[in-house]
């Protein structure tokens, strides 16, 4: 069975300062989005293109309707939604209209991947009135069509809890914020979605200022972004962990977000083992028939006759099989020790079978290599005596 591991994150218990609501036209139209546009993002974001022109204006349009129908749950059990997939995530949160932070984004971040735009969630912790939050975060980033990468957190932008009640407070102060500005309250557990060139340290967060006399880096984090979005989900999960390794665990968060992150590399490994060994055996059973019919052919005195080409290729199909197979099953590391059993058991069959197929191909070839008579002889001589292999 495949496990998803999804962190989930909560919303500070402070109260934000108003601003001057920005969001005036676009509250005006997205009021009217009716009930039945609201059941999915893809209307939600069909209803936005019909109604927006422009990314900037469309993106605000998601985030407003978003901040402005979404209530956070201070009640929230996380435990429910531990292996759900993104999918239902969103779906559950527009059905009932309550959320934690790991909410907003997800939602937020549905609706403006169906607008085109690119997105991502970021995870992280946070500082107000120079105070480290006691709760892990979750907000969004969107590179937009100037090539830049901005910071979007409709969860602070929604409202605020005190004395454990919600209280819709719509702003616009965390909406497109610059990395520069953002970083100041939002650290990213992986430094990689700091979008700067001269990434912080987590102590340089916690202090508020960079070391003195720090060497120039020069991050390249567009490129590095590049790569990591090519990976795949354990690889991705792998060089995350070590970024936040190298950007030093000083706190129990960032030790929390590393070792989930190594869990996910461990888990996604792990299947990925599972998904190999199930196609190694697979692979095996189909190699095994093909050295079967082999052994039955050559136990029939190689008749019906065939051509050397194809009797050569009769035994060399399921030889170069098995070999594969064999440094296949050589790269798995680990099945668990619920499968351990099957798994040597497998690698015993597999190094059985690739001897018997090595020793087939080497009398065809010595056989194809001879007389007509001497054939004869060779077959006359020595009936093979192998039992068909299971």
């Amino acid at each position: 069975m495949k496990y998803q591991f999804y962190l989930l994150f909560f919303f500070q218990s402070i109260i934000f300062a108003q601003v001057k609501n920005s969001y005036s036209l676009v509250e005006k139209q997205m009021r009217l989005i009716s009930v039945e546009q609201s059941k999915s993002t893809k209307e939600i974001a069909i209803y936005i293109k019909l109604s927006f022109k422009g990314e900037e204006l469309q993106i605000k349009a998601a985030y407003f309707h978003v901040i402005s129908t979404i209530s956070y749950d201070v009640n929230y059990n996380f435990s429910t939604e531990l292996f759900s997939s993104d999918e239902d995530f969103v779906s559950k949160t527009i059905e009932t209209k309550k959320g934690v932070c790991i909410h907003y984004a997800k939602y937020f971040k549905s609706i403006v991947d169906q607008l085109g735009f690119q997105c991502q969630i970021i995870t992280g912790y946070t500082k107000l009135n120079n105070q480290i939050g006691n709760l892990s975060h979750a907000w969004c980033a969107i590179k937009m069509k100037d090539g830049k990468w901005y910071v979007f957190d409709p969860t602070w932008d929604s409202g605020y809890v005190k004395n454990q009640k919600f209280t819709r407070n719509i702003i616009s102060k965390h909406f497109k914020m610059l990395p520069s500005i953002a970083i100041i309250s939002h650290m990213p557990f992986d430094y990689l979605w700091q979008f700067t060139q001269e990434p912080i340290s987590n102590r340089e967060f916690y202090n508020g200022k960079a070391y003195e006399n720090k060497p120039k880096r020069n991050y390249d984090y567009q490129v590095e972004i590049d790569k990591y979005l090519k990976l795949s989900e354990i690889d991705k999960a792998f060089e995350s962990s070590e970024r936040i390794q190298e950007n030093e665990i000083i706190n129990d968060l960032i030790l929390e977000q590393y070792t989930y992150m190594k869990n996910v590399f461990n888990v996604s490994r792990y299947n990925k083992n599972i998904e190999k060994f199930n196609e190694i055996i697979e692979d095996y059973n189909v190699a095994i028939v093909l050295l079967n019919d082999f052994i039955i052919y050559r136990n029939k005195g190689f008749t019906p006759f065939f051509s050397d080409a194809i009797l050569l290729e009769m035994i060399k199909t399921p030889t170069d099989k098995l070999e594969n197979i064999q440094k296949e099953v050589s790269l798995i590391s680990s099945v668990g020790k619920e499968n351990a059993a099957n798994f040597n058991e497998l690698k015993s069959s597999i190094a059985e079978s690739v001897k018997q197929s090595q020793e087939q191909y080497n009398f065809v070839k010595d056989y194809i290599s001879k007389s007509k008579k001497d054939r004869k002889k060779m077959v006359n001589k020595v009936i093979w005596s192998g039992k068909l292999i299971k």
